[in-house]
């Protein structure tokens, strides 16, 4: 487990070593480029401190944190910005020390926003960022980072203007094995899955670079001349610490000029230890505490800014993938590392000198095409064309007016592409009339019969979502075609079901109100009901459910509102007023039976008067008996296991209570409770086995009778299933 565990730190610090370099040069370059060695310290101070704060607490133990491109790409602007603000003829001392203290700043302040994202434990809502926005301002950095690597090699960014100068012979012999190095790795990468592709291939190079040194120009000495290795820094990793309080000195002008650079870090800090977290957790198949690793990190970088360091650093799903393929520990990992790097910045600042010039900038250039590859070339497959586009917008974006603008035009773009593509999105979750959807008032025979027609001037629309101006018009003209397009008195009643709208906006009133005066002028009811309380003041103050004598237009939920509709029909065709229904009338109806076996019905049937609160039964009793409604109402309670009560329907006269448990043998599926008093006809087995015995034209009218009722139900049910598959 030791030797494993040496073995994968010593990886992990090759390909470290290898790219500290190009950190050190990003930073420090220009006026400060003699402060490399420097740099290089600092960078060696921040792996140091960062991988022990989070070795030894991270939620993951394969969990390793490194300084990398993007951020180093970043606060390398940073400098640039302090650096340019500051007095041209500033000495290079005092020069390296603010800009200095400007990086210790901008790694603080990062620190601080991500550990406050642990700490109020909102690092998930990192997770709700749009994939496009990310992949673009992903694509643009690693366009950034890929110039970073021309820039660190031969000085010139990578652009149109410097492309003639880019091709020269001299500078061209500088970048171009760097590129064949990057492009190396990227093609063995795709091609090998393995951790160990890149440090195979740095190896290989450094190899290569000596033998072409030693074997085929032969002159070492003059390689070194013409700065083909990196300068000799075994001396000069020495620097001093920041004096915090010199930053009050400062000319408020230097810090407005970093403060873009600086928010833009912090973005991208954020974002990069969003996604390499999330990363981590695909190839360790465990999940990380989000919240934790915020709070790790942002300790960590705080911590290595008030000790010497300040290069941003967090989370390397290549070194976890390491540790994972190793089967190590990866805690005991980090702190190996730790002291491996603690030895080189002390003791072995030599190694930086024998490392060739491309390899820092060719794994720049890698790191860039590696971006711009997973977010252009591999997502084209994945992503609607529409988002394709965000990222495209936002990557170009990135790439030709800097980070901050490309991420405030992604936004904008996302913001738009979500208006257009959720006014897209239908308002209307379901549409059907009252003759299919019915309320859950269980009616007569007659009744039912006349509803499953007349049911047909009942016209339910359920609305769901957010409804805005776009949803909204699309709505109105919907419904403005079906009540257009009906025939004379084809329409009487439009109920708009507002149980699954979420949000109104304010705007989307005067659609409503179109289509309430379209429908007062067809002479239609428009009701409105399950609005929720927010709603209710909207829909009230535009005139939609306005106040009239015994004509609500706003109902507690659709089964209300359907009740009243069907009261309405009812009572239209003198049907409603149904306060005592025989059962003789019913299977005088409903059942071919002669008057003298209607008749005999009575000495078989059990008559019960009741009063309101009465139970008729309970929900697990015996079925031993059904019962007949002639006068009154009762509701039909259903209770779960936690013991809450729900009203699954209500029942008045005409309708028939308990015939599926008594036919079917079980027992009762729910309770029943008296709401009006009334009357009930009880017909018990022994009562129907004694009436199939005796007057078997009596008992098979009553069969005829639950048999119509309930075909009656299920062709209902039917209909309503029908409808909603469609």
């Amino acid at each position: 487990m030791l030797l494993r565990s040496v073995f994968a730190s010593a990886i992990i610090w090759l390909l470290m070593a290898s790219a500290m370099p190009s950190y050190s040069g990003l930073i420090f370059q220009g006026k400060l480029s003699s402060y490399f060695a420097a740099g290089l310290a600092i960078v060696l101070v921040s792996e140091i401190v960062t991988v022990l704060i989070t070795t030894l607490f991270s939620s993951d133990h394969a969990t390793q944190v490194v300084p990398q491109s993007p951020t180093a790409v970043i606060q390398g602007l940073v400098a640039a910005s302090v650096a340019k603000a500051l007095p041209a003829d500033m000495p290079p001392e005092a020069l390296f020390a603010t800009v200095f203290l400007f990086i210790a700043l901008s790694s603080i302040l990062a620190g601080i926003f991500v550990m406050l994202l642990g700490l109020t434990r909102a690092g998930g809502l990192i997770r709700y960022i749009p994939y496009p926005i990310v992949g673009g301002f992903m694509a643009g950095l690693g366009w950034l980072i890929l110039g970073a690597g021309f820039d660190v090699l031969v000085g010139l960014r990578l652009n149109t203007a410097s492309l003639p100068l880019l091709l020269e012979g001299e500078t061209l012999s500088r970048w171009l094995p760097a590129m064949a190095f990057a492009l190396c790795i990227l093609g063995l990468r795709i091609r090998i899955k393995s951790t160990l592709v890149m440090p195979a291939v740095i190896i290989a190079s450094v190899i290569l670079f000596y033998f072409w040194a030693y074997v085929v120009v032969g002159d070492v000495n003059s390689i070194v001349e013409a700065g083909w290795l990196l300068p000799n820094v075994s001396n000069a990793l020495n620097w001093t610490l920041p004096d915090p309080s010199a930053i009050a000195a400062i000319n408020p002008a230097v810090l407005a000029a970093s403060a873009g650079d600086v928010l833009t870090l912090i973005v991208v800090f954020t974002l990069n230890l969003f996604l390499r977290a999330s990363a981590q957790e695909i190839i360790v198949k465990r999940e990380l505490n989000l919240n934790r690793e915020c709070i790790v990190n942002g300790v960590a970088n705080i911590a290595s800014a008030a000790s010497g360091g300040g290069v941003v650093a967090y989370h390397a799903p290549i070194s976890s993938s390491l540790v994972e393929a190793m089967r190590v520990n990866g805690r005991l990992v980090g702190l190996i590392l730790a002291i491996m790097f603690t030895l080189t910045l002390l003791v072995g600042g030599a190694v930086f000198s024998l490392i060739p010039r491309f390899i820092p900038a060719g794994l720049l250039m890698f790191f860039g095409l590696q971006f711009m590859k997973e977010w252009l070339i591999d997502s084209w497959p994945k992503l609607p064309r529409q988002d394709y586009l965000i990222v495209l917008v936002i990557a170009l974006a990135t790439a030709l007016l800097g980070l901050l603008p490309g991420i405030a035009l992604g936004l904008v773009g996302a913001i738009v592409a979500f208006v257009l593509e959720y006014s897209r999105m239908e308002v209307i979750k379901q549409e059907f009339s009252g003759g299919i959807h019915r309320s859950n008032l269980d009616r007569s025979f007659a009744q039912n019969q006349f509803l499953q027609d007349a049911g047909e001037r009942i016209w339910i629309v359920r609305l769901q979502g957010y409804i805005f101006f776009g949803t909204a018009y699309r709505f109105y003209e919907h419904l403005k075609a079906r009540v257009s397009g009906a025939k004379g008195g084809a329409l009487s009643f439009i109920i708009l079901d507002f149980k699954s709208v979420r949000g109104l906006d304010v705007s989307t009133i005067v659609d409503f109100q179109k289509l309430k005066k379209l429908t007062d002028s067809k002479g239609i009811e428009l009701l409105i009901s399950d609005a929720s309380p927010q709603l209710q003041p909207l829909l009230a103050g535009g005139g939609i459910t306005e106040k009239r004598q015994g004509k609500p237009s706003l109902f507690d939920d659709l089964d209300h509102s359907l009740e009243w509709c069907e009261s309405i029909l009812l009572q239209e065709a003198n049907l409603l007023d149904a306060e005592r229904v025989t059962v003789e009338r019913q299977l005088a109806q409903h059942a071919i039976v002669r008057p003298r076996d209607a008749s005999a019905l009575g000495a078989y049937l059990e008559r019960m008067e009741t009063t309101v609160g009465d139970t008729i039964f309970n929900q697990g009793d015996e079925s031993d008996s059904l019962y007949f409604i002639e006068s009154g109402r009762v509701d039909v309670l259903l209770r779960d296991e936690a013991g809450h009560v729900l009203r699954l329907r209500s029942m008045t006269a005409g309708a028939v209570i308990g015939e599926v448990g008594f036919y079917l043998g079980k027992a009762r599926s729910a309770s029943i409770v008296v709401t009006e008093a009334g009357v009930l006809q009880r017909l018990s087995h022994d009562a129907l086995r004694q009436m199939e015995e005796t007057a078997p034209q009596t008992a098979s009218a009553i069969h005829v009778l639950i048999a119509s009722m309930l075909s009656d139900r299920l062709a209902t049910t039917n209909r309503l299933v029908q409808e909603l598959m469609d």
